[in-house]
């Protein structure tokens, strides 16, 4: 048997640490073994703690989202994290690399879909799939309900292990995952893309709970997918920003009966020492009407301190999203790429971001964060929830509590032949009856027949009557009350 020495284990694992392995061949734990190892720092030894370090780093990120979802159902008498170690350790090179499309993750029994198309959107930021998953189905799932996993990988320029495991489980896929998510009127975007992904799919018999319990019933091998972006050099590897949004202005113009989209940068705000030895390249997607369209690329010499983009009246009248970076005249990218988003159009009408993304289908809520006081459709919850608001700051429904009805008082005013009363100031009436809040006043306008005129008010509630000017009454309603009115002949 082999015993540890200096924290090694022999020609199976390399160091222990914190690290649970499980043998090669059964399901008991490293730790109860005693490696045969003599000397922990031959040639062998090195290159196999080597390839055991680029392992653990590479599968880290995965440990406690895509390791722990696929391998819990299939670690038996181990753990998740050990037969992830157990099944991927092939995979590393003598030189420590190991590559994404040969993950093991999981019990696949279907063989893996095909994928036809995948494409990164920058506007948005959006990685959409083009997939079929027909021909794969399993006769044992008489009714699927289909999810999917998908593991992005994002591009470093370090060689570190950098993942998206946001999408461990999505269940009907409409094939769009999202790389970054918006929050008010941007977004987090544009620190990377995904460089290559991992994309799993399962078929859930609708009826059978134990599948919903393993991911491994019906589960397709994966497939490896690198996004091919719909702009031509789209790089997120630049980091630097010389020409920040607030940089840059824009405005509308009508000259001559044409219309133009007119940006303007302030110099001032930027870290290009001279302008005329580079160039913005601007890309643009206009939205509304429930349909997008984008347009070729333009570019604006940074001699010009303005650039003006003639519009057809259609797009003149929507909103946009603008996409820009920037270049030296010899064609070298210096600069991230940026993007803002123009919600006014032409006729100064305001398009909020969310509700242009979502009724246009270019974008779905899943992939926003509202903050504050931020509502996606109206823009602010204030709006939104204004009647509410209204009866808070009035006091009708209190801090904490169950929403309070308001104190009605009624009002019955009785009739005369000679005349009648103009009655307002009442929520609402139900024949001769009226209703009013707490705190308000009735208001009677006697109007008499002719050869009549008003002569007095009779009743309980008479003597509250107020005169507040000639021909109009007042009569505070601070409980129910009864009135009637006296029409005498005109002498």
């Amino acid at each position: 048997m082999a015993r540890i020495k200096q924290g090694f284990l022999g020609n199976a694992s390399g160091k222990l640490g914190n690290v649970v392995f499980s043998k090669w061949r059964d399901q008991h734990t490293a730790r109860q073994y005693q490696p045969d190892v003599h000397d922990a720092k031959t040639p062998a030894q090195l290159k196999q703690r080597n390839r055991m370090y680029a392992l653990l780093q590479f599968l880290k990120p995965l440990n406690k989202n895509f390791i722990k979802f696929f391998n819990s159902n299939i670690a038996k008498g181990s753990t998740p994290w050990a037969v992830a170690i157990k099944n991927n350790m092939k995979c590393v090179s003598d030189e420590g690399c190991i590559e994404l499309e040969e993950l093991e993750l999981g019990d696949p029994e279907c063989p893996e879909l095909e994928i036809s198309k995948v494409v990164y959107n920058p506007f948005i930021d959006q990685t959409s799939f083009s997939y079929n998953a027909k021909s794969i189905i399993p006769k044992s799932v008489p009714f699927p309900y289909i999810g999917v996993s998908v593991l992005g990988k994002y591009k470093t320029l370090d060689g570190t292990h950098e993942f998206d495991t946001r999408h461990v489980l999505c269940f009907l896929p409409p094939g769009h995952f999202f790389c970054s998510i918006y929050t008010e009127t941007a977004e987090w975007a544009f620190d990377n893309w995904w460089g290559g992904g991992m994309f799993w799919m399962m078929f859930y018999d609708t009826y059978d709970m134990d599948r919903h319990c393993n991911p491994n019933n019906g589960l397709t091998k994966p497939v490896y997918f690198k996004p091919t972006s719909m702009i031509e050099g789209f790089n997120t590897l630049v980091k630097e920003n010389p020409v920040p949004k607030d940089a840059i202005t824009w405005e509308y113009q009508t000259i001559e009966k044409k219309n133009f989209l007119v940006f303007n940068i302030d110099y001032k705000k930027t870290q290009i020492k001279n302008p005329k030895d580079y160039f913005i390249r601007f890309w643009k997607v206009s939205i509304g009407d429930g349909t997008t369209q984008q347009f070729d690329a333009v570019d604006w010499d940074l001699s010009l301190k303005s650039f003006k983009a003639e519009l057809i009246d259609s797009v003149a009248r929507r909103a946009s999203i603008v996409l820009y970076s920037v270049y030296k005249k010899s064609g070298e990218q210096v600069a991230c790429f940026n993007r803002f988003y123009i919600d006014k159009n032409i006729e100064s009408k305001e398009f909020p971001y969310f509700w242009q993304l979502f009724t246009c289908w270019y974008a779905n809520p899943s992939s926003f964060v509202l903050n504050g006081r931020q509502c996606g459709f109206c823009g602010s919850v204030d709006e939104l929830f204004s009647d509410f608001i209204q009866l808070y700051e009035q006091g009708v429904i209190h801090n904490g509590g169950e929403p309070e009805p308001p104190t009605e008082y009624i009002l019955r005013m009785g009739d005369d032949p000679n005349g009648k009363i103009e009655i307002s100031g009442f929520v609402h009436e139900e024949g001769d009856i009226y209703y009013y809040t707490e705190k308000t006043n009735a208001v009677f306008v006697p109007k008499p027949n002719p050869g009549y005129v008003f002569s007095a008010w009779v009743g309980v509630d008479s003597g509250d009557v107020i005169a507040t000017k000639a021909d109009s009454y007042e009569l505070p309603m601070i409980k129910d009350r009864s009135l009637s009115p006296v029409f005498k002949v005109l002498v």
